[in-house]
């Protein structure tokens, strides 16, 4: 009995009125009063629940000499109202995911100041990036080797090398030569003669962010949207393609 009660009850029939079902399965047409008899409910009780159990087809009403009795559905319609919850449940779902993905696609912009903000910048490029993963970033910082020893975190580059993060990387010429040839980096180079490209302002795109950072003001934004940073991704590709190495 336990087992059917436990089965109605996935089609939110509660135990009563699952009772009165497994009662009428068991007996055929019955009334009220004989409800009452072989479940021991309440008369009141029975009223109460039979309408929903009307309601949902799992009962159906009889009129025998003016008199109502009650006789059950055959059980297939249990079958039908697990498959309709189902495909309601897959419906729903579908519309849970809607709005889950459409939550993914906001953008979210994060602001910071000073040498704290430059550091956390670093990081969140290391601690977003997986094994092997990529980044791209045009720089056009001033001098390298100062912004590596005052910016860059400690472990920024540890970090990044124990992923094998790859780079490609689009810098002025005289920033290529303070760069040390690497299998893992992969370089472009924005000739001084096409432009001085002394700006001190780094970008990098990495997964689904972009990160901005103004040396000059120690300014530093994170953007965080997949929409924008594949449309950068490719505008940076496109220009990676025609420079020289």
């Amino acid at each position: 009995m336990k087992k059917y009660i436990k089965l109605l009850q996935g089609i939110w029939v509660d135990e009563l009125s699952s009772q009165i079902y497994l009662c009428l399965l068991e007996n055929g047409e019955l009334s009220i009063t004989h409800i009452s008899k072989y479940t021991s409910l309440h008369r009141t009780q029975i009223y109460r629940l039979i309408p929903y159990l009307l309601e949902i087809g799992l009962v159906i009403e009889l009129y025998q000499w003016k008199r109502k009795v009650y006789k059950p559905a055959h059980p297939e319609k249990i079958n039908r109202e697990y498959q309709k919850m189902i495909s309601d449940n897959t419906k729903s779902i579908h519309e849970l995911t809607h709005k889950f993905d459409s939550l993914e696609k906001n953008t979210n912009i994060s602001f910071y100041k000073w040498l704290t903000g430059i550091k956390k910048v670093y990081h969140d490029i290391v601690d977003t990036l997986g094994q092997w993963w990529i980044f791209y970033r045009i720089t056009s910082e001033l001098d390298s080797k100062y912004i590596k020893s005052y910016y860059q975190p400690k472990d920024y580059i540890s970090l990044r090398d124990k992923k094998e993060i790859e780079r490609y990387v689009i810098l002025s010429d005289k920033a290529f030569k303070d760069k040390q040839p690497k299998l893992e980096r992969d370089v472009r180079v924005i000739k001084n003669s096409v432009d001085s490209f002394d700006d001190n302002i780094s970008f990098t795109i990495y997964d689904d962010k972009m990160s901005f950072v103004d040396f000059n003001s120690e300014t530093s934004i994170i953007i965080e949207s997949p929409q924008i940073a594949r449309f950068q991704k490719k505008i940076f590709q496109l220009l990676f393609k025609k420079l020289d190495k």
